[in-house]
């Protein structure tokens, strides 16, 4: 009977294993949530009753971050969307544009943007080591936990709602 057992396991294991690999072996979720204007840097938080959410899967093979952004409440019109480059209540340089800038599309007053991020969308930030077109550079940065998504607004053009990506213990190096 041990032996069914054992065998019924090994079975059931090797089909997990092979799922898994053909979804991809070498991609990884990130995500940010929530983004609050508590969590903004500049001047030192801010008080809105906006929100969001980011969720990314980053294909190393693929050389993509497919990501969805969402967001509701802010208080003026939004300007534009980052993956920046910075820890935790820093400012840091844009990394890459999500809505508003770049080859994106406009902001949504309110809502969810999906799309996808590749190495042509990098644009840095050089002063912080990571040059344009530097995806593995951004994406190592996303796993340690040292980049987050920022919607800025024309009331807060500094960024309205902040969450830090994958700022939890499960970072990766």
């Amino acid at each position: 009977m041990k032996t069914v057992g054992v065998a019924a396991a090994l079975a059931i294991a090797l089909v997990v294993t092979g799922s898994a690999l053909a979804a991809g072996g070498n991609k990884t979720m990130v995500k940010a949530d929530p983004l609050t204007g508590y969590q903004e840097a500049t001047p030192a938080g801010v008080s809105t009753g906006a929100s969001g959410s980011f969720e990314a899967t980053i294909d190393e093979d693929a050389s993509t971050i497919d990501y969805t952004l969402s967001y509701s409440g802010l208080e003026a019109p939004v300007l534009f969307a980052h993956i920046h480059f910075g820890n935790r209540f820093t400012s840091g340089g844009i990394s890459a544009f999500l809505c508003g800038g770049g080859s994106k599309p406009a902001c949504p007053q309110q809502g969810t943007v999906t799309g996808t991020v590749t190495a042509a969308d990098v644009v840095g930030p050089t002063g912080q080591g990571i040059e344009p077109g530097a995806f593995a550079e951004l994406v190592r940065a996303m796993r340690a936990g040292v980049t987050y998504t920022n919607v800025h607004s024309t009331k807060f053009p500094a960024g309205e709602i902040r969450g830090q990506i994958n700022d939890t213990n499960q970072r990766q190096p």
